[in-house]
């Protein structure tokens, strides 16, 4: 199986493109309450890769961290388990303006630097997610009241993370100082959606 914790906001929708041949694909996001995951399912696979994007390398920590589960590849894109925090994560000056500031106006703002560029703007508004404006804002409430400072981390052994060297929401500085000495890091040209450039679930 494979395994893919989302971003904020997100749904399944944004990663349909990918290819994926051999394995069954679980898309995992709003992580409004952690404690509602339901893992169970996961358990009859005997073979899973792990793949988390953004906030949803925190919350893949905190939920696949904590079971006993057969991986055999878990990769992290554009995001740290710090999700808020000054020198490894996003500013919470950041994350409160966002939620302070959330409208569908900008949102769209938001797709259009998490893309990158206009044309993959135009290209992601199809698949972006349908989700309510208002089940997203409580995410992000849910995320703020996490106190990422005393969170424990390195609940996962990471096998390589990538870091979006163009990443204009999560700042690739920071998470290039948490990731540096923990795993193998590759520095590619992308922005924070990621998923246009790769061709199937292998981001390859």
């Amino acid at each position: 199986m494979l395994l893919f914790f989302s971003g904020w906001a997100m749904d399944e929708h944004p990663t349909e493109h990918l290819v994926n041949e051999d394995r069954d694909i679980c898309t995992c996001f709003d992580f409004s309450n952690l404690d509602s995951t339901d893992c169970k399912r996961w358990e009859s696979y005997s073979d899973i890769v792990l793949v988390a994007w953004s906030t949803g390398v925190w919350a893949a920590e905190q939920v696949v961290g904590k079971l006993n589960l057969p991986l055999s590849k878990a990769i992290a894109i554009n995001g740290t388990p710090t999700t808020v925090h000054e020198e490894t994560g996003i500013s919470r000056v950041i994350f409160q303006g966002t939620y302070d500031q959330l409208t569908e106006q900008t949102m769209q703002k938001f797709h259009r630097r998490m893309a990158g560029s206009v044309l993959a703007y135009n290209a992601f508004v199809p698949i972006a997610p349908k989700r309510e404006l208002k089940n997203q804002k409580d995410e992000l409430a849910s995320i703020l009241e996490v106190d990422f400072e005393t969170l424990e981390t390195d609940l996962i052994h990471w096998n390589k993370v990538i870091v979006g060297k163009s990443d204009a929401i999560f700042p690739p500085q920071n998470q290039l100082r948490y990731w540096e000495g923990r795993t193998e890091i590759i520095e590619l040209e992308l922005p924070h959606y990621p998923f246009f450039y790769f061709k199937n679930w292998g981001l390859e």
